[in-house]
């Protein structure tokens, strides 16, 4: 189970809990004159509330982790998502304060409910809905960009412990800065990387959209590169010792070329 799966399941898990404890709240606020209803109600939202909050810091440490590990720039959905999560977060504690301390601002206390519940739909609807979706409920994992992670040790530390699917490029502006800032310590001497001409080794102009690489003719791929860069050809020093996060950041900034 990756950790986006395990996120996702655990994201389902909360939304069922925000709609149960909507319902219970509606049933607290309708006027019924069944007071042992009301009470059981109140109960019932109790327990599912706490359950949401269990899972919102479970699904929250995962994100955060997630995000610690991989060290890219958010994408615009992922911005979107936690601008979300942290509203429902705002929200949630504004709510307990109503009920736990301002108790004459009680009856406010519904309309937070209802937003939390909406924001929630929304917050799970763009992430586990997505994921689940585009990767065919965690069966396709070319399409699951933790797969490359695990949890590990006593505290669930994310760890990589491989490199991302070889067809998978990193986009995001931070990765291609590093990569460019990489090529130039280690591989400007040798390539330029705006014409085909040769220096040391050849040009790199275009280098991901050609059929093939040059000197090794392998494809014009991800993994060739990673490949090539642990284990060169010809005159071209080994670059093993870069970690996976460098590797892949060059990568980046190669196709951009």
């Amino acid at each position: 189970m990756t950790i986006f799966f395990l996120k996702s399941t655990l994201s389902l898990l909360m939304l069922l809990s925000a709609v149960y404890g909507m319902y219970a709240m509606y049933a607290v606020f309708d006027q019924t004159p069944d007071s042992d209803r009301v009470a059981a109600h109140k109960r019932r939202h109790r327990v599912t509330g706490y359950v949401f909050v269990v899972l919102l810091l479970a699904v929250s440490y995962l994100c955060v982790a997630f995000a610690i590990a991989a060290r890219t720039e958010p994408s615009p959905r992922a911005a979107i998502h936690i601008l979300i999560a942290l509203a429902i977060a705002a929200l949630l504690a504004v709510k307990v304060l109503y009920l736990r301390r301002f108790r004459h601002f009680y009856e406010q206390a519904k309309i937070f409910g209802t937003a939390i519940g909406v924001l929630t739909f929304v917050l799970v609807g763009i992430s586990a809905g997505y994921y689940l979706a585009v990767s065919s409920f965690g069966r396709d994992r070319t399409m699951d960009r933790s797969a490359a992670y695990a949890l590990c040790g006593p505290f669930l530390a994310v760890k990589q412990i491989g490199i991302s699917d070889g067809g998978s490029i990193r986009t995001d502006r931070r990765s291609i800065e590093r990569g460019g800032g990489l090529f130039q310590s280690f591989c400007a001497a040798c390539h330029d990387p705006h014409s085909t001409r040769t220096i040391v080794g050849p040009g790199l102009e275009g280098l991901l959209k050609k059929a093939k690489l040059p000197v090794s003719g392998h494809p014009a791929t991800a993994e060739s590169i990673r490949f090539q860069l642990k284990q060169p050809l010809g005159r071209m020093p080994s670059f093993a010792y870069l970690s996976p996060d460098e590797v892949e950041d060059i990568i980046a900034y190669l196709n951009t070329l």
